[in-house]
């Protein structure tokens, strides 16, 4: 999976992203502030906005900044901020893997329901951290591989599948996190099986 390819595919899902998928991942959204430990001032990065459904949750007296390739979800996050009146808000056209940020710019970095979609994950979390100021914090809403070995093998096998409409089954949560340096801080299931997790790593430079 490429990014162009990445891009396409959700520009494509545009239009019908909050339809399909908005209520679907609603519960993980409604924990995502609480996860963060915002205050007043907060610097906030969310990498991959998509539409914005996070921005209805999140207090109005701290500083968004929202990433996405794809200028058509991007375009549904503009009408939503509008919408709601937010002028806290920032949205960029950017590529996760190669962010045009400045070292240690966000107190808190969020990427919700995003890391399993990108070809790179390793790249995006490295771009994560780098971005994060010291002591800040990172949280993961996603889909990550099973500890369950039974379902985690039909997770492998289905993998190369669903990339072709966005997104892969098969991430290791503990791999990826080991790989990029980070101590899990926080694990709580999202949904009621468990396949959904919320993850919280505190960035140490």
């Amino acid at each position: 999976m490429t990014v162009e390819y990445v891009e396409k595919v959700y520009n494509f899902y545009s239009g019908v992203y909050d339809i399909v998928f908005g209520w679907v991942f609603q519960n993980g959204r409604v924990l995502a502030p609480e996860l963060l430990q915002l205050s007043a001032g907060t610097e906030l990065l969310e990498v991959g906005i998509g539409t914005g459904l996070c921005l209805p949750l999140m207090p109005r007296n701290i500083n968004i900044t929202g990433i996405d390739l794809s200028e058509g979800m991007l375009e549904n996050a503009r009408k939503r901020a509008a919408k709601l009146g937010l002028t806290n808000v920032k949205l960029h056209k950017m590529d996760a893997t190669k962010m045009d940020l400045p070292d240690n710019s966000f107190d808190r970095v969020l990427a919700a329901y995003f890391i399993s979609t990108v070809p790179d994950p390793v790249a995006v979390v490295e771009e994560m951290k780098r971005v994060c100021r010291p002591g800040g914090r990172l949280v993961f809403l996603n889909h990550f591989l099973s500890d369950n070995k039974a379902v985690a093998a039909v997770e492998k096998v289905i993998s190369p599948l669903c990339y072709r409409v966005g997104f892969y089954t098969d991430l290791n949560l503990y791999k990826l996190m080991d790989r990029c340096g980070l101590e899990i801080e926080r694990l709580e299931r999202i949904d009621f099986l468990g396949h959904w997790k919320a993850v919280r790593c505190i960035v140490n430079k």
